[in-house]
C-alpha cells in the first residue's frame, strides 16, 4: 500500500485552503486494538472527491469519505474517532460489504478537518457596510470592502488596517476577488441598481452565504429581472433578500448584527429560533 508523505499532505491542504474548499484527513489508528504502524490516510475534499491516499480499500475510503462528508458539512464539528463497526452500522444501507480487506471489524479512523479561512465580502461601503465590517471582524472574518466612490473605500471610514478596501467599480471590484465556497457575500450598495450590479455579478459564484438588502418589493423587483435573463431558480434561491434575521432592526449596528447572525445560522446550522421557547423556564407550571 503506498503510503502518503507528509509533503503530500501539506501540497494538498495547501491547494484546498488555496480553493476556499474544506479537507477531512481520515488516519487509520488502529486495527484489532493494535495501532498500526505505518499511518495509512485518506485525503477528502469538500463535495466528497477523494484526492489522495487509501484506509485499503476502495469500499472502506467510500464509507470513510461519507462520514467525512458530513462532518466537513457540520462547521460544529473540527475532529473526531469513530470505530469502523460505527461507521458500517450507519452506512451499511449505502455499500456493498463483502470482501473488505483494509479495514478490521474493530478499527479505530480518526477525523480531522481542515477548513479555510472565513472570508466577507462587502459591496457597500455606507453605515451599514461599516457597522457590518466592524462585526465581521469581531467574528474573525477576513473583511473587504468594495465602493465605487473613493471616499467610501476609504481608511478614514474603516480604521481597522485589517480590513481590505477596494475604491473601484462593483463589477471589476469582484471580479478582481476569488468567490470559493468559503465566501460570504454581503451586498448593501447606497441603491437598487447597485445592488442588482452586484448580484448580477456573483449569484452564479459557489459563495457559501449570498445577502442582498432592501425591502421585498425592491427585491421582487430584482428578483424577476435576473428571472427574465435567464437566471435560474436554483441561483435565485441561494440569495438571502431581504437580509438578515428579522430582529426588528432600525439602526446600521442592528442591522448589521442581524446580518451577522443569519450567517452564523448559516454556518452552524442553527434554527433561528429562542432557545427560551423549549427551556425549563417556558414549561414552567
Amino acid at each position: 500500500m503506498i503510503m502518503l508523505s507528509a509533503a503530500e499532505i501539506s501540497a494538498a491542504l495547501e491547494r484546498s485552503l488555496a480553493e476556499g474548499l474544506s479537507l477531512a484527513i481520515v488516519s487509520l489508528l488502529e486495527r484489532e486494538g493494535e495501532p498500526v504502524p505505518e499511518r495509512t490516510r485518506l485525503l477528502v475534499e469538500e463535495g466528497g472527491k477523494i484526492i489522495g491516499g487509501t484506509l485499503g480499500d476502495r469500499t472502506g475510503d467510500e464509507i470513510a469519505a461519507r462520514q467525512a462528508i458530513e462532518l466537513i458539512a457540520d462547521a460544529r464539528e473540527e475532529i473526531r474517532v469513530a470505530t469502523w463497526s460505527e461507521l458500517v452500522a450507519r452506512f451499511s444501507s449505502e455499500f456493498a460489504l463483502h470482501g473488505l480487506t483494509g479495514i478490521a471489524g474493530s478499527a479505530r479512523l480518526l477525523f480531522e478537518i481542515s477548513r479555510p479561512p472565513l472570508e466577507l465580502i462587502i459591496c457597500g461601503g455606507g453605515h451599514v457596510g461599516q457597522a457590518v465590517a466592524r462585526a465581521a471582524r469581531l467574528l474573525d472574518f477576513n473583511v473587504t470592502v468594495i465602493d465605487d466612490r473613493a471616499d467610501f473605500a476609504a481608511r478614514a471610514k474603516f480604521p481597522d488596517p485589517a480590513i481590505r478596501l477596494i475604491a473601484a467599480d462593483f463589477i471589476s471590484g469582484l471580479r478582481s476577488l476569488k468567490i470559493t465556497p468559503a465566501t460570504h457575500l454581503v451586498i448593501v450598495t447606497r441603491g437598487h441598481r447597485h445592488d442588482e450590479i452586484c448580484l448580477r455579478e456573483v449569484i452564479e459564484k459557489p459563495a457559501r452565504y449570498l445577502g442582498m438588502i432592501g425591502s421585498r418589493r425592491r427585491t421582487t423587483t430584482i428578483r424577476e429581472h435576473l428571472r427574465r435573463e435567464g437566471i435560474g431558480a436554483e441561483h435565485l434561491r441561494r440569495v438571502r433578500a431581504p437580509i438578515g434575521l428579522d430582529l426588528g432592526a432600525q439602526t446600521p449596528e442592528e442591522i448589521a448584527l442581524s446580518i451577522l447572525a443569519e450567517i452564523v445560522l448559516v454556518r452552524r446550522g442553527g434554527s433561528g429560533k429562542p432557545k427560551s421557547e423549549e427551556g425549563p423556564m417556558a414549561r414552567a407550571r
